[in-house]
């Protein structure tokens, strides 16, 4: 015999289809009030920019310090007592100038004995040379006589040259740039003098990475180039050279840069920042990078929404790149597109300068 279903079992079948139809209620009210809410938020306050025409510009920028061309350093060939410094730094000087006196006393003193070996050798040379040609003497003899007459021959040319070392003279025309010793020191060959340097030839060797070699090598004839001074001003380069070898070890290549113009307020050592104009496009439309939403998006104001379109820049310098030509004219978000998607109501506050 069946046993009657309790009433509380008979209202707990109604349970679960109740607790479902009140879910989808309640989730339709909530949806219809976020909906509602989205739509009565305030426009999102933008600043923008319109594409600008002119030249934009890619640059290496790097620093560098001046060298002068034709810089050297001066060593004595000989060793002794400093005597006398006859210039200073900053002096100019001529080639074969003498700039310096080393002690000259021993030299002076090796070149008469030298001297003396050598008239006595050349007189005995003579004479047998005389009874040679008499055949009064053997080859033996002669040939003897010979070669001890060209060994103090030698002998005296070399105390000659080094009494001559004594006084130091100048290389080449320029400015003396350091004075390494000062009267009184000991020189030698081993210890520079004078570093002199020609102002009027100052160069710039800047270091560039490797991925830049071919546009150097293509583009060496007629690169612009412009160099920064540490007072601010700007001369013009000119590349001289670009070496053919890459450093394995900082994968960079030296380039050699003529500095040209006004070299009065530029001196050897001094540290300038060069910059090399590695491509130009002329009267383009460019926007600034600020437009550029993570590198690859831009958002633009059309009847006062917010809109985006996916952009990759192929041409670019520092500051801008170019966008195409049919944008003219178009507002693109520079400020606050961070809070907008596609659709989003904007209020425009202001223009961008790009």
């Amino acid at each position: 015999m069946k046993q009657p279903v309790p009433a509380y079992m008979k209202f707990a079948r109604w349970l679960i289809p109740i607790a479902v139809l009140g879910g989808a209620i309640a989730f339709k009210a909530v949806s219809s009030g976020t909906t509602k809410a989205a739509v009565e938020l305030p426009p999102i306050p933008v600043r923008t920019a319109v594409p600008l025409r002119g030249d934009i510009t890619r640059s290496l920028k790097l620093n560098a310090h001046i060298e002068s061309e034709n810089m050297i350093t001066v060593l004595p060939l000989v060793s002794g007592i400093l005597q006398d410094l006859f210039v200073d730094a900053g002096q100019a000087v001529k080639k074969g100038d003498i700039i310096a006196r080393v002690d000259a006393a021993r030299y002076e003193l090796q070149l008469k004995q030298a001297e003396a070996a050598y008239l006595s050798a050349k007189s005995s040379f003579e004479r047998v040379t005389q009874l040679f040609r008499a055949g009064a003497t053997t080859q033996q003899n002669y040939d003897q006589t010979k070669a001890q007459y060209d060994a103090y021959a030698s002998q005296y040319e070399l105390a000659r040259l080094q009494l001559g070392y004594a006084n130091v003279t100048s290389p080449v025309d320029g400015v003396v740039l350091i004075k390494h010793l000062s009267v009184g020191s000991i020189a030698s060959p081993e210890r520079p003098l004078f570093t002199i340097g020609d102002l009027d030839d100052l160069v710039v060797r800047a270091r560039i990475p490797e991925r830049y070699y071919r546009l150097f090598t293509d583009a060496q004839a007629f690169m612009p180039i412009l160099i920064a001074g540490p007072d601010g001003s700007v001369n013009a380069g000119r590349l001289k050279s670009v070496s053919p070898f890459v450093s394995s070890e900082t994968k960079n290549f030296e380039t050699t840069v003529a500095i040209e113009g006004n070299l009065r307020a530029l001196r050897p050592g001094m540290f300038v920042t060069v910059t090399f104009e590695l491509d130009r496009w002329t009267s383009v439309l460019s926007l600034p990078f600020a437009a550029l939403a993570g590198g690859t998006t831009l958002w633009y104001v059309q009847d006062n929404v917010a809109r985006s379109l996916s952009f990759i820049p192929e041409k670019a310098s520092d500051q801008a790149f170019v966008v195409p030509e049919e944008w003219a004219g178009r507002q693109f978000i520079v400020e606050g597109y961070y809070f907008a998607r596609d659709g989003s109501a904007v209020s425009v506050i202001g223009g961008g300068t790009p």
